[in-house]
């Protein structure tokens, strides 16, 4: 009895830290800029990074979005481990908002310039009706997916994770840049002053 009540109590607590982390979202945000201002490497490559990390994060493949933010700062010389720190844009508050926008901007791309219908109910508007008929259960729910969910999320997170990138890239390099001048700026004058 007593076992079995513990247990349920930590993984009530292990899911309510998915959400809330233990030290609270604003000591998890402090932590996570204490980590990007130690980084050692130039601003245009740590906040390229980072813009990287957070366009992979509007990505619908979900799971690998690390390894998409790595590969493509491997791929663009950028800091690979900023990459991985700007995947943390997408977490359990802004995923709703990262989904809805995305889904939403990828229907409209499609609908302006495919003639793509939002009021569709199946896949019978891609494929001719003799084509989907010989299809099972799987394949008709695979093909739906794909195209009703999975296309539109894709062309919209591509859309809104280059402009949100490209806005964290300027933001962060300036805001990186002028932290590394302070820094420098600090270290001399300590340097001044023990001499």
């Amino acid at each position: 009895m007593v076992f079995k009540r513990k247990k349920k109590q930590t993984t009530l607590k292990n899911l309510k830290s998915l959400f809330f982390p233990e030290g609270g979202w604003r000591r998890a945000i402090e932590y996570l800029s204490h980590r990007i201002k130690r980084l050692q490497d130039s601003p245009h490559r740590i906040a390229l990074g980072l813009s990287f990390g957070v366009f992979a994060s509007f990505s619908p493949l979900f799971g690998f979005h690390f390894v998409l933010g790595a590969l493509l700062a491997y791929v663009f010389k950028a800091n690979i481990f900023a990459s991985i720190l700007g995947t943390f844009f997408l977490n359990p508050i802004t995923f709703p908002f990262i989904a809805a926008i995305s889904f939403k901007t990828g229907i409209f791309i499609l609908d302006q310039f495919f003639n793509f219908k939002n009021e569709r109910n199946s896949a019978d508007t891609w494929i001719l009706d003799s084509e989907i008929k010989g299809l099972g259960v799987f394949e008709k729910f695979i093909v739906e997916v794909y195209f009703d969910k999975f296309i539109p999320y894709a062309i919209g997170g591509i859309i809104c994770g280059i402009i949100t990138g490209f806005i964290i890239y300027v933001l962060s390099k300036s805001l990186i840049d002028s932290y590394q001048k302070r820094k420098r700026k600090r270290k001399i004058n300590k340097i001044n002053t023990k001499i």
